[in-house]
């Protein structure tokens, strides 16, 4: 019974001081300003956009920031609007009150992890990035992701409804990432591949059956390859299912 009144004294204390404390960091964001921005990008983020662009970013959506009282700081509204960025995947924005004997500063702490990129494609036209969930992000000057290339006709419409699940495939398999690394569209929608290991060209027909296609050739590789080298060949016809053709140079 004693040990249960302590118990329950404990409690009622930790729930005073959690109540102070909750009370008088309101009061503090309140009184206090705010005077410093500070972004933050995940280390093992891409950097699509910089520190300098996320904070003109911020800026733009509520350009009243310095000098507002930090619990006037709508931290919410301002994750919206930078999340209309595709390249960032998410966000946190929070408020900090740093200092001691009563000279407090008010910080505003922006956190940002960017969408990892799983495909570059790049047509006469367009120059873009696709994530593994299809979502389009710009390419930029400043920063450029060492992701598979598919280039010559690929259009966005075709890459996200027809390529990217094969694209996925390849990202998510250690042989194949390291394997492929250039696909080319043509005109009727059929990739021909570029291989790290070997100067052969794989025509590799239609995205579709790709997982078939792909054991197929692993297997020539592992197999005929093992015997014949890789450069005995200037060419391998993947087009149809459960068939490999190759041509001698």
């Amino acid at each position: 019974m004693f040990k249960s009144v302590i118990k329950i004294g404990a409690l009622g204390l930790l729930v005073v001081v959690v109540a102070i404390t909750m009370a008088f960091s309101s009061g503090k964001l309140a009184r206090v300003s705010c005077q410093d921005l500070i972004v933050r990008i995940h280390e093992d983020s891409p950097r699509f956009i910089d520190e300098e662009e996320i904070m003109r970013l911020v800026k733009k959506a509520d350009d009243k920031l310095f000098g507002k009282k930090l619990n006037e700081i709508n931290t919410e509204q301002l994750e919206r609007a930078l999340k209309k960025e595709t390249a960032i995947k998410n966000i946190e924005i929070y408020r900090r009150v740093v200092g001691q004997d009563m000279d407090f500063k008010g910080k505003l702490i922006v956190e940002v992890a960017q969408r990892e990129p799983v495909v570059r494609i790049r047509n006469a036209k367009e120059d873009f990035y696709l994530d593994s969930e299809g979502v389009r992000i710009p390419a930029s000057g400043a920063f450029t992701s060492r992701v598979l290339l598919v280039s010559g006709q690929p259009s966005e419409k075709y890459a996200r409804e027809e390529l990217l699940s094969l694209i996925n495939f390849i990202h998510g398999d250690e042989f194949w990432h390291a394997q492929i690394e250039q696909m080319q569209v043509n005109a009727n929608g059929e990739l021909i591949m570029s291989t790290l290991i070997g100067d052969q060209l794989v025509e590799f027909g239609k995205p579709s059956d790709y997982k078939i296609k792909l054991r197929n050739l692993k297997a020539l590789y592992e197999q005929a390859f093992s015997s014949t080298g890789w450069d005995h060949y200037s060419k391998i016809n993947l087009k149809y299912t459960n068939q490999v053709v190759c041509t001698k140079k």
